[in-house]
């Protein structure tokens, strides 16, 4: 807020009173000061009923010359009133101890001195008060087209006395609004009316960014604009109330007090049990509570935090703070060897001129949000071709323990330092990026150990664990005899539902297609696939779900190529049973 004191023409033609004025505009905290500027034979006619007392107002250019220095040597801006082509020519004098100009609102009309005013470029006030707005869209538009500085507009009732209810300070926001401009404020209110110093702080408060008002040294002296101006210590006390409801409005930041306040006693995000190290953290495992933690999570940042993953243990009760937690890393296992007997090294056949294990890898590298995929095979000599498929680095090769899956993927996770592990198998070169992103979310949403589709399409989709809970796993089976079970890793999670929490997701149905088999095990498979990525002209570029869905439905006829043959495993109920046994981990015979 800027608070310019009004000079005008209070001091009555005297030099002497002129610096008095100035002085005491300092002295009661203006931030600047107002000449008018005009000649009595410039501005009027002799016939002017005012040609006279324009004669007995006039400053010498040197006593204004004077007085610029005297402002400026008290640390105050000097506006100017300019009215006509003498004050033009003063301008021209005096440029460098001016800090902005007036188009007084009796003389907005003239773009002769507006034309004058331009080459200036300082900034400028334009008094709007009695204008109807299309006088001052025509006016203002000329002003814009010809300045280059900025351009503030001043309402205000010019004429005397001023009642107060003709302030009509609603249009100080509306002219903001309407024009977006800064405004400011010059009312003529009898001085003698308290509200002569209390509208500039309404006017303030409604978006008045520069007040202007009458500055007198002795009001009962009369003399000329005397009616609305203050005397100094008057002045000193509207400028008082200035400053004053200039702090309470403030900013619209917020005040370190104010932030510490809120972050000292609101709510804080508290574990509402025990939590293990890599565990999931959801919005069902923690509270809010106050807490005098300085740096725990406030509550209101749980939606955007979450999920998050421990760094270590956090025991139940405990404001959670950010050195406690990380973000969740994903990466993807793709599980595969090449000991298969119905189709031989079926990973490494081609389709449609890129072997199987790298359509699957394609697929997997192109899921959002995940941080590496990596092939998981086996380290003995037989699987070692597969070592090859790096894809220009973009995937990472771990081998492991031969027989035991769990090992393995336990391995490739921790070698990428992974929360999340995705366990996707070597037999499926159409697995969906849309489908497999879809159950990640799922998983960190929901904070379960395992999360798998309820049904879906064969060779789409995998399942994702969480590594804490894969690490559990393995320690549980560490005196176990069934380590060759791990291959059917799902069944330790599905028949242990006290030990893991198991989400089984139920996926949208347009990627649900239980006849449709899109895994690699049989010949009559492999001449599907290659019909498929043929037909549809795919080289080494990721196959979404939707793409595929499309070409299927419009040639159901391929679907029959392989449709009769069945997963042996599923039907075999003897193996079934037998995994149900052997991978219940809560028997105490198991264990």
């Amino acid at each position: 807020m800027k608070v310019i004191a009004e000079i005008a023409n209070a001091h009555l033609g005297d030099p002497a009173r002129l610096a008095e004025l100035i002085i005491a505009a300092a002295d009661s905290g203006a931030d600047a000061v107002k000449f008018q500027w005009f000649r009595y034979d410039s501005i009027a006619a002799p016939d002017f009923i005012y040609y006279q007392d324009y004669i007995d107002l006039s400053i010498d250019k040197k006593i204004w010359a004077d007085s610029l220095k005297l402002a400026k040597g008290l640390g105050l801006e000097v506006w100017v009133d300019i009215y006509d082509e003498w004050g033009v020519g003063v301008l021209a004098e005096f440029e460098n101890f001016v800090d902005g100009l007036k188009v007084p609102t009796t003389v907005l009309q003239s773009n002769t001195l507006i034309q004058a005013l331009k080459k200036f470029e300082k900034p400028i006030l334009i008094g709007v008060g009695g204008w109807f707005e299309e006088e001052i869209d025509k006016q203002l538009a000329y002003i814009k087209n010809n300045f280059r500085g900025p351009i503030i507009l001043i309402h205000g009732f010019q004429g005397y006395p001023t009642r107060t209810e003709d302030s009509n300070l609603r249009r100080l926001a509306y002219l903001k609004q309407r024009y977006q401009l800064e405004v400011g404020f010059a009312d003529h209110e009898d001085a003698d009316n308290e509200m002569a110093v209390d509208l500039p702080v309404y006017a303030y408060l409604l978006g008045a960014g520069i007040i202007e008002k009458h500055i007198t040294i002795h009001r009962s002296s009369k003399g000329t604009d005397y009616y609305s101006a203050l005397e100094p210590h008057e002045f000193r006390v509207m400028v008082e109330k200035l400053r004053r409801a200039e702090v309470v409005f403030g900013s619209l930041e917020i005040k370190e007090s104010e932030r510490k306040y809120l972050e000292d006693s609101s709510l804080k995000i508290v574990s509402r049990k025990g939590i293990n190290p890599g565990e999931i953290i959801t919005d069902e495992k923690i509270i809010y509570k106050r807490s005098s933690v300085p740096d725990a999570f406030m509550a209101q940042k749980a939606s955007e935090l979450f999920p998050l993953i421990a760094k270590s243990v956090i025991p139940a009760d405990t404001p959670i703070t950010r050195e406690m937690v990380k973000k969740p890393k994903v990466c993807i296992a793709v599980i595969c060897r090449l000991k298969s007997t119905r189709l031989r090294q079926k990973a490494l056949l081609p389709i449609n001129g890129v072997p199987s294990i790298e359509r699957c890898l394609i697929n997997c590298l192109a899921v959002p949000n995940c941080h590496q995929v990596i092939l998981a095979t086996s380290d003995l000599p037989e699987d070692q071709p597969l070592t090859a498929f790096t894809l220009d680095n973009k995937v990472k090769i771990v081998t492991g323990d031969p027989i035991n899956v769990a090992k393995r993927m336990l391995r490739a996770a921790e070698e990428t330092n992974a929360d999340i592990v995705v366990r996707v198998t070597g037999d499926d070169p159409f697995v969906s990026p849309e489908i497999l992103a879809f159950l990640i979310d799922h998983h960190l949403k929901s904070g379960a150990d395992f999360t798998y589709a309820k049904e879906s399409t064969m060779g789409t989709v995998g399942d994702v664990i969480t590594v804490e809970a894969l690490r559990r796993l393995l320690q549980l089976l560490q005196h176990s005899e069934n380590l060759i079970y791990t291959e059917y890793l799902s069944f330790y999670f599905f028949n242990n539902p006290t030990l893991f929490n198991v989400d089984s997701i139920v996926i949208p149905n347009k990627w649900v297609f239980p006849d449709w088999r899109l895994t690699l095990d049989e010949p009559k498979d492999l001449e599907l696939f290659e019909k498929i990525y043929k037909d549809l002209d795919v080289g080494k570029r990721p196959l979404y779900f939707e793409e595929l869905k499309s070409f299927l439905l419009n040639h159901p006829e391929l679907i029959e190529i392989n449709k009769g043959i069945k997963v042996k495993w599923l039907d075999d109920i003897s193996l079934i049973n037998e995994l149900n046994q052997a991978t219940r981990l809560y028997n105490p015979e198991s264990l």
